[in-house]
């Protein structure tokens, strides 16, 4: 697949919503002007089947460049300066390959048997499989699927034509544990729902022990103004103030004084002369539990960036001293509540990133940023001093390539940081230890945790889940990263499968879960208003 100043990106049929209808995947940090920084890369409106490139394109958070995957039987000259032959040549083929049952929860050990229906051709004969290997169990040739009694999660069976090994199909396959197998389970119990569907959201926990809930979307495009509070003694989600400016994907940081900062996000996408860009918003504003309002603020420094993510976290994160960082697309910079006002950091250590996906105070004091990289598909992780303001390379991370949505990151009760991947497969897991200055990588993960956000318990463990599945619907799937081991264990089912939620802390060791998407299909995109409490 092409490679594009660092960032390797498949096309598949499970684009982010925004940019579902598109062929190509726009994956920009930065506004960028080609004929400035990338006078080498060309792209042609015919080459690209109607769609152009143009300058100072701003899409996606993280790489500052545009990835391709182009099924063409012709040579591409990748921004990594080397000369990309291996596409496949077009095919053309009417085949098609269906599995039954499209979706199966059994348990460890068990057996199911799957057919698969080709349609195109006559020959319909199927080679079956398990995407994550045998780890994920085994199939015979007729296709019976054993679970493997060894691991619980998320795996996939697939069939392939014999006649045409391009075409395949797939199924999910829920693994559970065995009854009266010992895990560190819990309980998802479901909560009221919220007062609208909402997708892109912030869910912020405030100093009286409620949950402010604000914008996002009801229909994955077009964002909102309304807030909502949730209420742990009732259950409950009740209106509060309506936020100033419609916003998504934007930025919530509980200040010292109980207050709430509210920065950035995007308003929607525009598709013009054959470019789709999202448009950032560079506002902030204040919310103040004790009147339930929203209040302007001054407005983030345009040159920084844009702050906006898919990613599960959030870019922004309290200082010690009461400041806020705010990790933008190009530069990073703090709000200071007493002047309200937003200032410039030093840059980022390494110029060629792609703009931040994770940022955590450690206890020291410091900051870990991560951003993907441009080192031809690395990511990068910085640490932002707030004595100094600036930032300094904190140690090459473990895995050699960027997921797909970047990392969700918590920070552990022993000051190390957990770093998932959000990627739909196989998913990277690594901690970074800040008294070491190094990342050791854990394992990973075969449940899809793509989109999934990650919650520390009072006990240290931290709970994902939810991710979303190939295809775009949500997983019910959950794991517990468990430190004193540095293993991942089954932490049961969600009410209902869900992608691109938010999670919550709260004080009494549950988690609240909130929206997000359980059905994906492009253009039907209908995020949900339901919600959930996890408890260990």
């Amino acid at each position: 697949m092409p490679l594009v100043r660092g960032w390797c990106k498949e096309i598949r049929n499970e684009h982010h919503p925004l940019f579902a209808s598109f062929v190509v995947v726009l994956l920009s940090g930065r506004k960028l002007n080609f004929s400035e920084k990338n006078s080498d890369l060309s792209w042609s409106k015919e080459l690209l089947g109607g769609i152009a490139m143009r300058s100072k394109l701003r899409t996606h958070p993280w790489p500052s460049w545009i990835g391709f995957t182009l099924s063409l039987g012709v040579p591409l000259l990748t921004a990594c300066g080397s000369l990309l032959t291996s596409l496949p040549p077009f095919s053309s083929s009417s085949v098609t390959v269906a599995i039954t049952p499209s979706a199966a929860t059994i348990p460890q050990g068990g057996s199911i048997s799957y057919s698969a229906t080709v349609k195109g051709v006559a020959n319909t004969a199927v080679k079956w499989s398990i995407q994550e290997g045998s780890v994920g169990g085994s199939i015979t040739s007729s296709g019976v699927y054993t679970a493997p009694n060894a691991a619980v999660g998320t795996f996939h069976v697939v069939a392939t034509s014999v006649a045409d090994p391009t075409v395949s199909a797939e199924a999910a396959v829920g693994v559970e544990p065995s009854p009266g197998t010992t895990t560190a389970a819990g309980i998802f119990t479901a909560v009221g729902n919220m007062t609208t569907p909402r997708v892109g959201h912030t869910a912020t926990l405030l100093g009286n022990g409620k949950v402010l809930i604000t914008g996002g979307s009801t229909d994955g495009v077009q964002p909102i103004a309304s807030a909502e509070l949730y209420d742990p003694s009732t259950r409950t989600f009740a209106p509060t103030g309506s936020m100033i400016t419609p916003r998504q994907y934007h930025s919530a940081t509980p200040m010292v004084d109980g207050r709430v900062l509210i920065a950035g996000g995007i308003s929607g996408t525009t598709f013009v002369d054959g470019v789709t860009s999202v448009i950032p918003i560079f506002t902030a504003e204040i919310y103040d539990p004790s009147t339930g309002a929203f209040t302007a603020t001054s407005d983030l420094i345009t040159t920084a960036g844009s702050v906006w993510a898919f990613s599960p976290g959030d870019l922004s994160t309290l200082l010690p001293d009461g400041r806020v960082l705010v990790a933008a697309a190009n530069n990073a910079e703090i709000y200071d509540p007493l002047s309200g006002t937003f200032t410039l950091t030093g840059p980022f250590a390494d110029q060629t990133t792609n703009g931040p996906d994770t940022v955590t105070s450690l206890t020291n004091g410091k900051v870990l940023v991560t951003l993907g990289g441009c080192n031809c598909g690395v990511e990068v992780a910085e640490l932002f001093d707030p004595q100094s303001g600036t930032f300094s390379k904190a140690g090459a991370m473990t895995a050699r390539y960027i997921p797909d949505f970047g990392y969700t990151a918590a920070l552990l009760t022993d000051g190390r940081v957990f770093l998932m991947g959000s990627d739909d497969y196989y998913t990277d897991v690594e901690v970074y230890d800040p008294d070491a200055g190094t990342f050791t990588s854990v394992g990973g993960s075969f449940n899809s945790q793509e989109l999934a956000p990650a919650s520390r318990l009072t006990d240290g463990t931290v709970l994902i889940a939810g991710g979303e599945l190939p295809g775009g619907n949500g997983s019910t799937s959950s794991e517990l990263y468990v430190p004193a081991s540095g293993t991942l264990e089954y932490a049961g089912q969600m009410t209902r499968g869900r992608h691109s939620h938010k999670s919550t802390a709260l004080p009494d060791d549950t988690v609240l879960l909130t929206g997000g998407y359980t059905f994906w299909s492009y253009p039907d995109l209908q995020p949900v208003s339901t919600a959930e409490l996890y408890k260990p």
